[in-house]
Order: C-alpha cells, then structure tokens, then sequence
C-alpha cells in the first residue's frame, strides 16, 4: 500500500557574500501513474545581488520524472528537460537540456547509470552570444556506503562520470570525465566529533576545437575553495575574469564537531587548481580556510560558513560568507 503522501512542496534559501541570495522551489507529486513514479517540478533563482539590476540575474526552470520497476524490475528511468540562463564572470549563457537516463543498483552500495543528454541554446560573453548543439552520452557510477544524505557521519562516497560530447554544429568534439570522492570518520563513535574529506578530480580530453566555456572546468566559491569568489581560481583572460581550464584538482578537509544540543562548528581547509592541461596541475594550488557553525534540524544541519583565502591573487576578495542547508559536502 502507498503510504507517503502524493503531494509535497518545498523552499530552500541560500546566501553568499558576493552574489547575494539565491532560492529555489518546487513541487513533487508522487506515485503519479500508480507505479511509485516521482515528478518534481522546480524554479530557482540565484545571484540576486550581483549588481546591474536583473541583467546577472541567474534563473532554471526545469522537471524531472523518475519511473522506477524498468526493464528487470530494478532499473530507473530518470526524464529531466531544464530551460536556464546564466549570467556569470566566465560566460552568459542561455540553454535547454533534456537528458534519458536508466539507473540501475548493484547490490545496497553501488549505482550505475547511463543514456543520452542533448543541449541547444547561444554561449558566449560581453553579450556576444553564438549558437550551439551538444549531443553527449552520459556514462557513471556512484558508490554511496554513508548514513546520510545530508549530514554523514561515517562511510565513503564516490561519483564518477565520463561522458563524450559530440558537436552537431561546428563538428568535432570532446570527452568530458570527472570524478568526486568522500569519506566521513566518526572520531568519537557517537557523531559528536567527525572528520570529512573530499577530493575532486577532472579532465577534458580530444579537444579538437574550442571546448564550450560551460564545459571548461573552474574552481571557488561555496561547494569548492571557500573563501574565494565563485569560478575565481585558474586561467584568467586580460580583463581578469575566468577563462576555465582543460583539468581540476581540488580537496577538502573538515572537521565537525558538536557542541551542544543542535549546535555545532567547523574548521575547514579546501585546496584546488585549474590546468591548462588535460593533466592535473599543481602549479598555482589556491588555498583557502575558515570556522562555520551548524544547527541540526530534521532535515539536515542549517550552514554558515566563513572562508578566507591563503595565498589569494590579484583582485581576490578578502573572504566569502556562505550560507544554505545540508554540510558543503
């Protein structure tokens, strides 16, 4: 019997220090044909307080459909289609993806999933906008042992993903390959004290013409070096705004540790750098640190962080506040 309810609603807000905030929406309507499907509908919203009025404003509308019982009973069709418009240092963009997708577990820790994502739309900066159509085959696996989506306190987790794109409108292509690792230990055995990790690895390989600046690789801001300004970290143009690299390299460590009742701190160190390369570099690694608090709720931790960068560049701010739900990763 179907138990849950059919319908549900949700807000979540956010805030950092050079961007101002962000939200989003949405609406999730279960068992929708009578086969445990999921459909979530959502908006969102972001860089609010970027300056030049709704000009770098950043916006998605989009919706998922995820249908489980496929093929061998056991394998997930996930429908997604998103309209979005970016407006950021590194470029404007403004796209429409729809990407099939079959998940399908293998045993309780292992996931693979695989299927076509196709993107249109215009790319470029200063306005200068030119069209593009990316057709890409999306292969992963993920491999989740934690006790929590939003707040682990032990275990390992690992997302990998290569996916070929093909050009369909100037010819050509790229592979695009990228993979993230976490683990929680538990230092106390009762969640009061845990030490997270993180470390991210990414490449862009056969680049026989100009990769789109969105599939080039960047580094900063919340989720990334904290402390430094979003995309801010790797190559830079001659106006000083990111150009994106050919690599990512980057880490993380944390650690948390309750106080008392919900609340709780942090002490953090994130590291990372963008190549030019296909290899990782670890020439011009930018570091940042920084102290946070959590409140626990039920569901998830509410986040402030307070990130500095170390060895900042040029044109760097001096910090970056941030502040959402759920721990940085």
């Amino acid at each position: 019997m179907y138990k849950r309810q059919r319908h549900a609603v949700g807000v979540t807000l956010g805030y950092e220090t050079n961007y101002g905030p962000s939200g989003r929406v949405f609406y999730e309507r279960r068992n929708l044909f009578g086969h445990a499907e999921l459909l979530r509908v959502e908006a969102e919203v972001s860089r609010i307080g970027a300056g030049g009025g709704t000009q770098n404003v950043n916006s998605r509308l989009g919706a998922s459909l995820r249908r489980p019982g496929m093929i061998d009973g056991r394998t997930t069709m996930v429908l997604e289609a998103a309209a979005l418009r970016e407006r950021l240092d590194a470029y404007d963009r403004d796209a429409i993806i729809a990407t099939a997708l079959l998940e399908r577990p293998i045993g309780d820790r292992w996931q693979v999933r695989g299927g076509p994502t196709f993107e249109t739309g215009r790319i470029g900066r200063d306005g200068d906008l030119q069209p593009f159509t990316l057709l890409g085959l999306v292969t992963g696996v993920r491999y989740d042992s934690t006790t929590s989506l939003l707040d682990p306190r032990s275990g390992i987790r690992v997302d990998a993903a290569v996916t070929p794109f093909a050009d369909l409108a100037e010819g050509g292509g790229f592979v695009r390959a990228v993979g993230t690792a976490r683990t929680y230990l538990d230092l106390t055995g009762d969640g009061g004290s845990v030490l997270a990790l993180r470390a991210s690895l990414g490449s862009l390989f056969d680049a026989a013409r100009e990769v789109p600046l969105d599939k080039r690789f960047y580094a900063g801001g919340g989720g990334s070096v904290r402390g430094y300004d979003y995309q801010g970290i790797g190559p830079r143009d001659a106006r000083d705004r990111p150009l994106g690299g050919l690599s990512l390299v980057e880490g993380s460590v944390e650690l948390r540790q309750r106080v008392s009742g919900s609340f709780g701190i942090v002490a953090f160190v994130d590291a990372g750098s963008v190549g030019t390369s296909s290899a990782p570099e670890f020439s011009d690694v930018r570091v940042g640190a920084g102290l946070g608090l959590r409140y626990a709720t039920t569901i998830g931790p509410l986040r402030l962080d307070v990130g500095v960068p170390l060895n900042r560049q040029p044109g760097d701010s001096g910090y970056g506040i941030y502040v959402g739900l759920g721990q940085a990763f």
